[in-house]
């Protein structure tokens, strides 16, 4: 499991670098991922199954990224795309790509239906999160210089 959480927050750095992200940023939006990875692995041993473990995972991807954007202000961009990395479904893009070409319709549905249900829920978490951050109160930039 300590592999896969390394990999993962070394995966979230190089696409940090892929993407040009400020190079300053980039450590944050790996512990991000990492973090999002560690939460889903967890999920996962719990019996979670897989559309839950990424909606959680997703809103703690997300959170961490809408928090540290608003004590570093960066915008919540850089730390949500590149964070969100370790849970996009590329294997299951592969095993579409792999049953259609050996011609198994069943693989394909289920794998159609798996790489769906995933996209979907990072979709949801990240909109979901995000909405509740526009739900709170904006503070006004007096109210920042008296404090």
């Amino acid at each position: 499991m300590f592999l896969q959480i390394l990999g993962s927050f070394l995966a979230v750095v190089a696409f940090g670098f892929l993407l040009g992200s400020p190079r300053k940023y980039i450590p944050y939006a790996g512990i991000i991922g990492a973090l999002g990875w560690t939460a889903f692995l967890l999920l996962r041993n719990q019996g979670l199954s897989i559309g839950p473990a990424t909606f959680i995972s997703g809103c703690l991807i997300s959170l961490c990224a809408q928090i540290l954007a608003r004590i570093l202000k960066t915008p919540v961009t850089i730390f949500v795309i590149t964070g969100i990395l370790p849970l996009v479904p590329g294997a299951g893009m592969y095993h579409i790509a792999a049953s259609v070409i050996q011609a198994d319709p069943a693989g394909t549905s289920y794998y159609v239906l798996q790489t769906l249900t995933i996209a979907g829920m990072i979709a949801v978490s990240i909109v979901v999160v995000d909405n509740l951050f526009r739900l709170l109160p904006k503070r006004k930039k007096s109210e920042v210089s008296d404090s």
